[in-house]
């Protein structure tokens, strides 16, 4: 069983590297997004998916992936269902959350796969990400409105030392783009209840997805 997993670089896309190779990212090399370099050539060989494939287990993918290499199903997984970057997504005729998208996968794969083989399935759901750009209170964030509606009349308490901790960070980390993004999400107390609210809203949904 994997029971732990822990990276060096908290960034999303090489921290999924990290996860399927077992490698710092000083060595698997995957730093850019257009930039695979795991899944590449031999370098697949030593990543527990292949693996578990090389052993006779029918292998999946579900949800986030960003390193926009498409040739994946068939080479990489046996079964896989890529999507990522919103909160909703159109299915069909009508709009579905994410983590209800990757739910249904979820289920799709689990229908589909050969019965008679072990499987792996790893599923990574994209909220509660932000997206976006804006400026605007909690836009960032698109829950459900009868999950928003949970943290409606509560007020979520700010850090007790988030404006000295800020003092204390490096010159660099005060102008970067770090500080850009917290100033787009969190820079007045609406602007951090509104994030914060819509934040939990989203994680709700993705524990119910989960629980299901």
């Amino acid at each position: 069983r994997f029971r732990q997993n822990a990276v060096t670089t908290s960034i999303c896309w090489q921290s999924r590297a990290t996860l399927f190779s077992g490698q710092w990212a000083s060595r698997h090399r995957s730093f850019k997004l257009r930039c695979p370099h795991f899944t590449v050539g031999k370098a697949w060989n030593n990543t527990w998916p292949a693996i578990l494939r090389r052993n006779g287990y029918y292998v999946g993918h579900v949800g986030k992936w960003q390193y926009h290499n498409s040739d994946l199903k068939g080479t990489r997984f046996d079964w896989a269902s890529f999507f990522e970057g919103e909160h909703w997504y159109k299915h069909g005729n009508k709009l579905i959350a994410g983590e209800d998208l990757a739910r249904d996968e979820t289920f799709r794969f689990l229908k589909d796969r050969p019965k008679e083989k072990p499987f792996a399935l790893t599923v990574a759901i994209y909220p509660p990400k932000p997206i976006g750009g804006s400026n605007k209170p909690g836009k960032q964030w698109e829950p459900k409105n009868e999950t928003r509606a949970i943290y409606e009349n509560i007020t979520i308490p700010e850090p007790l030392n988030a404006k000295e901790a800020f003092k204390r960070l490096p010159p660099f980390l005060q102008k970067g783009e770090a500080y850009a993004r917290w100033k787009q999400r969190y820079v007045t107390p609406l602007h951090y209840q509104e994030a914060m609210k819509n934040m939990y809203a989203l994680i709700t949904q993705v524990d119910q997805a989960c629980k299901e």
